[in-house]
């Protein structure tokens, strides 16, 4: 049969091409493998919340650090100043109000004073109507009595006016305190931000970011490479799909680490994936193209290793291939 076949070298061909198809699309049912995986962990990206020139540098690429150690800083001088200046302002504005109340007792007491004199002209006025009732008063010092009256009162309603006027100028004393001490916590807040700590301990990646360089607010300086979650993440078919769970057995080899057989569970799947590069990267963009081939759709699989060995050290991006078992 074979020397027959091989007589026939098309038929051949076919056949051995049938045959591995088959072969093939029987192995997809119990298994997918990639080798388009890579290792990831825990990224922190420092970027500056702030703006001005690098005034020290505290760190190089690929040095470890702690949680809490200093990063880097930007120049103090002038976000001290601005606190500075927003603490005077505060004081001021305090100064304003106890100013204003001070304002509002002399007004207080200049309302009374008034209300004493009112009261005062009108008990003469009643005097003086009785007195003219009885003949005994002359018509003129009733109306000086009157006048009097009128006079009283309407100083008692400028006073009265007065201290109203001073009772607003403590509210807007007290607003103005508000104001300056959200200023001053601003002030306070920016100048803190001019030392950046690591704020979990990792390593430093490479950076390019230089002391003198002048930074803008929302400038990413650094990145800090954690220890936390060490993973792979296997770009796996859309074929697949249907029959990978969480928890199934993957077999791995790392490139930082050949010839080396590692054991891992699914860990994660991704739900979705963007399906142009110009999309918001709000969910991960997996190219489906090398170089002219058009390739199926890959969604990312997260995969996490039984025991990540203590002495391989963690490089992230690295490649790895990963074989999974439905």
């Amino acid at each position: 049969m074979f020397t027959a076949l091989l007589r026939h070298p098309v038929k051949l061909i076919i056949g051995v091409v049938l045959v591995l198809f088959a072969a093939y699309e029987v192995s997809v049912r119990f298994l997918a493998y990639t080798a388009d995986a890579y290792v990831m962990s825990d990224i922190i990206v420092v970027s500056s919340e702030i703006e001005g020139p690098v005034s020290t540098l505290a760190v190089q690429n690929n040095q470890k650090v702690a949680a809490g150690q200093l990063l880097f800083e930007i120049e103090k001088t002038p976000y001290q100043l601005k606190v500075q200046q927003t603490q005077a302002a505060v004081q001021q504005a305090e100064a304003d109000l106890e100013l204003a109340k001070d304002e509002v007792g002399s007004a207080q007491a200049g309302v009374a004073s008034a209300q004493a004199v009112l009261t005062n002209a009108q008990a003469q006025l009643g005097r003086v109507k009785s007195l003219s009732t009885e003949g005994f008063s002359p018509e003129a010092t009733l109306d000086v009595a009157t006048r009097d009256v009128a006079t009283a009162t309407a100083n008692v309603q400028t006073a009265q006016a007065a201290l109203a006027v001073s009772s607003r100028r403590v509210a807007v004393a007290g607003a103005t305190i508000a104001a300056a001490k959200a200023d001053l916590d601003k002030a306070q807040y920016d100048f803190s931000k001019t030392t950046m700590a690591a704020p979990e301990p990792g390593r430093i990646a490479p950076f390019t970011i230089r002391q003198g360089d002048y930074l803008k607010t929302g400038t990413e300086v650094l990145a800090v490479v954690t220890d936390r979650r060490p993973r792979v993440v296997a770009n796996i078919p859309e074929r697949h799909l249907a029959r990978i769970r969480t928890g199934q057995r993957v077999w791995l080899t790392l490139g930082s680490d050949p010839w080396v057989l590692h054991y891992g569970r699914v860990s994660g799947i991704a739900a979705g994936i963007s399906r142009s590069p110009d999309n918001p990267q709000v969910v991960p963009y997996v190219e489906p193209t090398t170089d002219w081939v058009r390739l199926p759709r890959r969604f990312p699989i997260e995969i996490e290793l039984d025991d990540w060995p203590a002495d391989l050290a963690l490089f992230y991006g690295a490649d790895a291939r990963a074989l999974i078992w439905f």
